[in-house]
């Protein structure tokens, strides 16, 4: 489609464009609205700057004249030959900032929109966003508001608020791509913005080589978190084996629990089942864990008896090269409605009925989190670290190849799970980005994602991992924060279900404070501002030299005394999320003393910062012997925020 047809469209549509003339290519230009831009109409050419063919800013016909003999000369040197279905465009110059509307037709995510700064240097700038072409208008002003130039949308340096316009730009260009199914892609660059809205004075639409669009079925999926009646099948009494770790853990279930090995005998006093059919009582729930030759036949077996929830630990499918098997699981779960996890997964683990179907740690202490992971081996360290630190779980997912269930199912039924408030998701790909982002704006409660595979490196390796396609990062991110997701920068922060706001850090040395407010800044949360009834409060118990400001720098000759008194006055305040005890090895400071005070009850979490070495090594094996979460680098305490 031409330029000045395209024009038509976007104008019809309800996009402000500017006056525009189509001219033949030998036809005098004949207009009465100077100042132009002239560019070259080819069906030859996709990008006209790239060949020389735009001219701007022409006054007059001669200048006008003059330039169609210079766009011409230019399109001769790049070989590419007009004829007489090739013109001229004349558009009317519109004088404002430079924006880039677009877009694309991303593999996972489906079509997304990017908007930001615009103009020749748009891939130079990179100072865009990425909005799904269904997200709302709250969704839509979080996104503008992670570009650098939302700034001006805002009101910058006294010119008129105007983010309203710039929202209602974002959802004409959502309503304009959802009634016209057939567009692929489009660029919209640039896009004018002035004091009279947005103006796109160029255009670029790809449109789809074919235009049936399959029809999406959603399934209505039992519920995975029901188990009831679970088998473990290739329960070993090897202790080497994957299948003794799983049956170990599982003893603790509340339920019935049935353990298969077909050599039969005992487990710690249970029986071993020889075969299913031995079993007279219906499955809802299995854990495979034999050979993955005989993971679809066994899945087939148990079809019939009931089972509903299926957990694939078993490797060597899709990760090894083996879709063919990876897709009968896919159509076994869709004809017989199963809820398949895996395979190649660690495992699951469910918290009212004590359900423990993992070969990672047996000590999981029950809590209102839940934990998804891709990868088994970054689940099992995180599992081992909240042992270590007292963190519980409601739920942990190891979600593997994901032939079946993926995040927006698993998320999907968090979401109307009691037991679980806050989700924490560690991923390496994902499929069906559409359904993910709707399970995550559906999901009320606080979530939290790291996603590995942000370099072209970390892609391929997390590739031939998992199988799954990770997509570009930029886009990833920008559009999971979007939707209201928090994503962190280390796998240990997937642990802490709060995102914390407003901090207060106590501590009795100046510089490491100023480190820490550097590190909450950096990472999106903020010091909380001390008020007068704060100082007041806080003048009455401290030298008269400590700081008076948030870091709260009580000195560094204070004692457990001092830091008790600061840290209740601290604790009273409403509005502070989270509390740094920041402490450094001084010789007048009883460390292991100090930590002791978060054997008390607080109002807010109390996190301690050890800086040093042999001098904190008492307190911090205090801390480990009582399950406290701490840290000893002020980096890897700011990382979880």
């Amino acid at each position: 489609m031409l330029e000045s047809e395209l024009m038509h469209l976007l104008s019809s549509a309800g996009f402000q464009t500017p006056r525009f003339k189509h001219i033949a290519l030998e036809s005098p230009i004949e207009i009465d609205f100077y100042p132009i831009a002239l560019k070259i109409e080819s069906s030859k050419i996709i990008h006209k700057s790239d060949v020389g063919g735009v001219e701007i800013s022409l006054a007059d016909t001669s200048q006008a004249e003059a330039a169609r003999q210079q766009i011409l000369n230019h399109i001769a040197k790049h070989n590419i030959m007009l004829d007489s279905q090739d013109g001229f465009i004349a558009t009317a110059m519109i004088q404002g900032e430079e924006l880039f509307a677009g877009v694309v037709n991303d593999p996972i995510f489906g079509q997304i929109i990017l908007f930001g700064k615009g103009g020749v240097l748009l891939e130079l700038y990179r100072d865009v966003c990425y909005i799904d072409i269904h997200a709302d208008e709250a969704e839509i002003l979080r996104a503008l508001r992670t570009t650098k130039i939302s700034k001006l949308f805002e009101g910058f340096r006294g010119t008129t608020p105007m983010m309203g316009e710039i929202v209602e730009f974002i959802k004409n260009l959502q309503n304009f791509i959802k009634t016209n199914p057939t567009i692929r892609e489009c660029d919209l660059n640039p896009v004018i913005f002035n004091a009279k809205g947005l103006h796109v004075v160029d255009a670029r639409i790809d449109y789809h080589a074919n235009t049936q669009n399959p029809a999406s079925t959603v399934r209505i999926r039992p519920n995975f978190f029901e188990n009831r009646n679970v088998a473990v099948i290739g329960a070993s009494n090897d202790p080497n084996k994957v299948g003794y770790a799983i049956a170990h853990n599982a003893l603790s279930f509340s339920g019935k629990l049935y353990l298969v090995n077909s050599k039969g005998g005992t487990f710690e006093g249970h029986r071993l089942y020889c075969s299913l059919d031995e079993i007279e009582d219906t499955i809802d729930t299995a854990v495979i864990t034999i050979p993955s030759s005989h993971v679809i036949e066994t899945i087939e077996t148990l079809i019939p008896k009931g089972a509903k929830n299926i957990i694939i630990v078993s490797a060597g499918f899709k990760e090894v090269g083996d879709t063919r098997s990876e897709e009968r699981l896919s159509e076994l779960a869709r004809q017989h409605n199963l809820n398949i996890i895996g395979p190649n997964c660690l495992g699951y683990y469910e918290s009212t009925r004590s359900l423990n179907l993992t070969f990672g740690s047996s000590s999981i202490k029950k809590g209102s989190l839940a934990l998804i992971a891709q990868s088994g081996a970054v689940l099992s360290s995180l599992m081992d670290k909240a042992t270590q630190e007292g963190i519980g779980f409601s739920h942990i997912l190891s979600a593997g190849n994901m032939a079946d269930m993926g995040f927006a199912d698993i998320i999907t039924m968090l979401t109307d799970d009691p037991e679980c408030e806050a989700v924490s998701l560690y991923a390496e790909g994902i499929q069906e980005g559409k359904a993910f982002l709707e399970a995550l704006r559906r999901c009320t409660k606080p979530i939290r994602v790291y996603k590995a595979g942000k370099s072209p490196q970390a892609r391929k390796a997390a590739f031939s991992h998992t199988g799954n396609l990770s997509g570009d990062y930029p886009m990833f991110r920008g559009l999971l924060e979007s939707v209201g997701v928090k994503m962190v920068d280390s796998i240990e922060a997937l642990l802490y279900a709060q995102n914390f706001e407003n901090i207060a850090v106590i501590t009795n040395a100046g510089g490491p404070g100023t480190i820490i407010t550097d590190v909450i800044i950096e990472r999106g949360s903020k010091l909380y501002t001390l008020s007068d009834s704060d100082l007041q409060a806080l003048d009455a118990i401290l030298p008269s030299n400590w700081s008076r400001n948030n870091p709260i720098d009580i000195i560094g000759d204070a004692r457990s005394e001092r830091f008790e008194a600061a840290l209740r006055c601290v604790d009273q305040i409403d509005d502070v999320d989270l509390i740094y005890l920041l402490i450094t090895p001084q010789m007048m400071t009883d460390t292991l003393n100090i930590v002791q005070l978060l054997d008390q009850p607080w109002n807010k979490p109390v996190f301690p910062i050890l800086l040093g070495g042999a001098m904190m090594s008492e307190a911090l094996l205090f801390l480990r012997k009582h399950s406290k979460p701490c840290f000893t680098t002020l980096h890897e305490a700011g990382a979880f925020l």
